[in-house]
């Protein structure tokens, strides 16, 4: 009589089981709703997870708004890590009132910016590696932090402790980030358009 070997299948099985669970605690996954004047206007989603040697960030926001008009803006950004350094982010803001776009790519000693935001656009080069970026606000307090990187403009920017927040100067936009146990719980939002609040969802 044919007898089934169920020890491969079950090694199989074992093995797919435990890379899914490895997999899972690998991604860190948060939302934060997105308010105007204490109404909410949307959800941001913000992930963190390894991939090799590297560490990806992902930001990604869908809100509506009124500003002379609506405002419909679909936003998502890809930040790369390979240890500590910051190797490359691509950000994309897609609205019904025009399109932004963001590229930081690093080429071996020096990194290459090109971006456009809403009334600012930027071409150039910075010649030292940068080890903290806005996405990291999301998952790690920037304790003993002093510059990061801004995707949306392109520049390095100060970060300041002031009492029981961070501040940071972004192209003169003042954002705050409030943290507790050392997750952010949440952050207020300087932009030309509009500020806003993000808030995190429990």
């Amino acid at each position: 009589m044919y007898k089934t070997n169920f020890k491969p299948l079950f090694f199989l099985l074992f093995t797919f089981l435990i890379l899914g669970h490895l997999n899972l605690k690998a991604q860190v996954i948060q939302k934060y709703d997105v308010s105007i004047a204490g109404i909410s206007i949307g959800e941001m989603t913000a992930k963190k997870f390894d991939r090799g040697e590297e560490t990806v960030y992902e930001l990604s926001s869908n809100v509506s708004f009124w500003f002379f008009g609506r405002i419909n803006l679909d936003y998502f950004t890809k930040t790369i890590y390979n240890g500590k350094m910051l190797r490359s982010a691509n950000l994309t803001s897609t609205t019904n009132r025009g399109n932004f776009k963001s590229d930081i790519d690093w080429k071996g000693d020096h990194y290459k910016i090109q971006t456009t935001n809403y009334k600012y656009e930027l071409d150039t080069t910075i010649n030292r590696p940068l080890y903290f970026s806005a996405a990291v606000f999301y998952f790690q307090e920037p304790k003993q932090v002093k510059e990061f990187m801004a995707e949306a403009y392109g520049l390095p920017s100060p970060i300041e402790k002031k009492g029981d927040y961070y501040e940071v100067d972004v192209n003169g936009n003042r954002n705050r980030f409030y943290y507790k146990n050392g997750q952010l719980e949440k952050a207020v939002m300087q932009f030309p358009v509009k500020n806003y609040v993000i808030t995190r969802k429990e």
